[in-house]
């Protein structure tokens, strides 16, 4: 794997911290970038040098050598004019590798890293904020390469190199520059502190503003058919104007700053300038000095000039890469265990052994035991809030547990590593997730390397194959964010011949018919047996007739098993599953969870 592509990302929200990890994948390119930017700063230093060359031979007209020196000067400034274009192009081409470089490194980095989040996380965030705040970091490392390499580089070697110049042509001159130099840079860096707070407040305004945006884009038909529309723009005013207020603060700061360096580079370049007419007059210095002098405080302002712009600058990025980074960089809540293993599954034994677990302060379970034997098909049934849900997701290692263990063929799978787990389990959810490709990549995320025969025989099976065949690119046909462009029955055949292609030893069905039409449910229920055979199952169903043919039903309430049996023992004992039996309409449990 190239060494661009980095996993090892550090827990540490500092952005220079950040910075420093994405540039190692690059060092080479760091190296030469510096080393170009160092060398272009010394022959710029030379150009100065040269019309002190040029000014004193002027002076000296027409004496003979004069012409000689200005021959001599003119070679300096056309070879070091020269000598510094190459090596500023040379900075370009390396710096432009080690700033897209970094750039793409802390993209995979922080995307690699976000995925291993837990359910919870995400959802508790926006996924388009989540994608922004990456985009972020990752552009802020462009930022950063640029302004440290072309600004704070070059301003460096601009000043060691001008005060060198300037000690030369005479102490006091160079004593004068120290003083600026250091006058701007500690008021610079002291007001770029300060201002750090205010550019990540409104950053931090930018995300939510973002968050909010993609909130209501995501719920626009909700938005038309309930006739929101004033109030929902009426809201995003609000965030928007407390935005612009939060970025007005923000540059009116800057500002401020820029008026405090006119003030002090109009004072300083004065004062250099007073100093070296005095000793030119006095003869301590030459003509050509005093243009040397000039030439140094128009380089010197230039670059001062920026030096609070991009101050400012590298406090908005460093405000925007540490915010982003805060959100993103923070320790995974169910992290593999360093010593977890594989998981190879035999027979698909699952064993629930006397679990507890809580969402925060609500008490979900208390001593739960399940046994659920290889091969049995098993089926949920409980009204909302019973934790037949709950119970999918900890199975999936979703959520730690607190007490208890969860094992498959004996094994915890706390002790083993999450991919190995959920890749001998299929799933088909109640809410059908597909990503904004075509159908045939859908139906075959599960298995990377079936054909597209195999793939075709289980949208067969899955009864998916028809309407495929009718869409206008047929399984070439990109489904939509979301799988939009599908109905929510198509969606979720789709997902189901997914889990047929999978063919994994336990399955999970959270109402795998919950979307689809009787014809179809009748079509699919087909499917599903042949599916179920040989595997370890566990379905959840609120049409409680797509639960006949289970092994088991599983009768929760509260956290509890309040009823285990076969569909006929537990209507025949008349109890809670009886109970919702008869109170169902046509078959269909009418409650979510």
């Amino acid at each position: 794997m190239s060494s661009y592509w980095r996993e090892d990302i550090p827990l540490d929200t500092n952005p220079f911290r950040f910075f420093l990890f994405v540039s190692r994948a690059h060092w080479k390119m760091v190296w030469l970038s510096i080393a170009a930017v160092v060398a272009a700063g010394i022959c710029s230093a030379f150009t100065a040098y040269s019309f002190k060359i040029i000014a004193n031979a002027a002076t000296m007209l027409p004496q003979s050598t004069a012409y000689d020196n200005l021959v001599w000067g003119s070679g300096i400034y056309l070879l070091s004019l020269l000598a510094a274009k190459a090596f500023w192009r040379w900075s370009g081409f390396t710096g432009g590798k080690w700033a897209t470089g970094s750039r793409a490194t802390a993209r995979h980095a922080l995307t690699a890293y976000v995925t291993l989040h837990s359910r919870t996380y995400f959802s508790n965030r926006f996924a388009g904020s989540i994608a922004n705040k990456i985009g972020h970091a990752a552009s802020g490392m462009v930022d950063m390469v640029e302004l440290l390499l072309w600004e704070f580089i070059e301003l460096f070697v601009a000043v060691i190199t001008s005060f060198m110049i300037a000690f030369i042509a005479s102490p006091s001159i160079a004593i004068v520059f120290f003083a600026w130099v250091v006058a701007v840079a500690v008021l610079n860096v002291f007001f770029a502190y300060k201002r750090t707070p205010l550019s990540a407040r409104a950053q931090q305004l930018e995300t939510g503003l973002t968050g909010a945006t993609v909130d209501l884009l995501s719920n626009i038909t909700a938005m038309q058919e309930y006739a929101r529309r004033p109030f929902e723009i009426g809201r995003l005013r609000d965030a928007i104007d407390e935005r612009r207020k939060a970025g007005l603060r923000n540059w009116w700061y800057g500002e401020r700053v820029l008026v405090i360096n006119n003030i002090l580079q109009t004072f300083f370049g004065a004062l250099m300038l007073f100093t070296a007419v005095k000793l030119a007059m006095s003869g301590t210095i030459s003509p050509g000095d005093v243009v040397l002098v000039i030439t140094v405080i128009f380089r010197i302002e230039g670059l001062l000039q920026t030096l609070g712009s991009n101050l400012n600058k590298i406090s908005n990025v460093w405000g925007e890469v540490e915010e982003s980074l805060n959100e993103i960089v923070e320790p995974h809540e169910i992290p593999d265990r360093e010593d977890a293993m594989m998981l190879e599954v035999g027979e698909g034994a699952i064993d629930v052994n006397n679990i507890s677990f809580a969402y925060e302060e609500t008490q979900v379970f208390q001593h739960l035991s399940v046994h659920v034997k290889a091969g049995q098909r098993v089926g949920l049934v409980g009204k909302s809030g019973s934790g037949k849900s709950t119970l999918m997701r900890l199975l999936l290692h979703h959520h730690d547990i607190q007490a208890g263990s969860i094992t498959i063929d004996g094994v915890d799978i706390a002790d083993v590593k999450q991919e190995s787990l959920r890749r001998a389990i299929s799933i088909v959810p109640q809410e059908p997730l597909l990503f904004h490709r075509n159908i045939l990549e859908n139906i075959g995320y599960g298995k990377p390397s079936a054909t597209a025969k195999q793939i075709m025989e289980a949208a067969k099976l899955a009864q998916a194959h028809e309407f495929i065949q009718h869409l206008p690119g047929g399984y070439d046909s990109v489904v939509g964010e979301r799988g939009i462009k599908l109905s929510g029955g198509e969606r979720q055949r789709v997902v189901i011949a997914r889990a047929i292609l999978k063919n994994a030893p336990i399955l999970l069905l959270d109402e795998a018919t919950s979307a689809l039409d009787s014809e179809s449910e009748v079509a699919i229920q087909e499917a599903l047996r042949k599916l179920m055979q040989g595997k370890t199952v566990i379905a959840i169903a609120h049409r409680l007739s797509t639960l006949r043919e289970m092994d088991r039903i599983l009768v929760m309430d509260a956290g509890k098993i309040v009823e285990d049996g076969t569909h006929d023992e537990l209507l025949r004992r008349g109890g809670k599953y009886s109970e919702l039996w008869a109170h169902q309409a046509g078959g269909f449990l009418q409650e979510e969870e």
